[in-house]
């Protein structure tokens, strides 16, 4: 019997490091322009809005709000790992005082997920090097 496969790892570059290494620590960060105070995500080598390429990385908060959200039921995502968390709910999530992210949300019925679903985030450790950032309801 063939097993299912794993979720992929992300590919972890000197860009991106960061992010994955204070996530396996238990911290959210993103890079914030020391210029004009713009919160990056994902992560960039220059300012989105100014083009400053100083970025800062910086601790966000720990709350956030669902922007909007998708359920997946389908059987293709055991193909990608998930077979065991299906339903799959993925979600953009305005980070307080931060940036709009995408991340899994868990701990509740996909019924119960709606805009403006006010979101807490945890880590879940995916390799030595890495964590990522889910979210279940605040």
């Amino acid at each position: 019997m063939n097993a299912l496969p794993k979720k992929p790892l992300p590919e972890i570059s000197d860009l991106t490091r960061p992010f994955w290494t204070a996530a396996r620590e238990g911290r959210l960060v993103m890079q914030k322009c020391p210029r004009c105070g713009t919160v990056n995500f994902q992560p960039k080598p220059w300012c989105i809005e100014c083009g400053e390429r100083a970025l800062e990385w910086t601790e966000m908060p720990s709350e956030g709000t669902v922007y909007s959200y998708t359920i997946s039921h389908s059987v293709a995502m055991n193909y990608l790992g998930w077979q065991e968390e299906l339903p799959v709910v993925m979600c953009l999530i305005d980070i307080d005082d931060g940036a709009r992210m995408y991340a899994q949300l868990t701990d509740t019925v996909a019924e119960d997920v709606h805009v403006g679903m006010r979101v807490r985030v945890y880590f879940e450790e995916i390799s030595k090097e890495a964590g990522i950032p889910k979210f279940r309801p605040a």
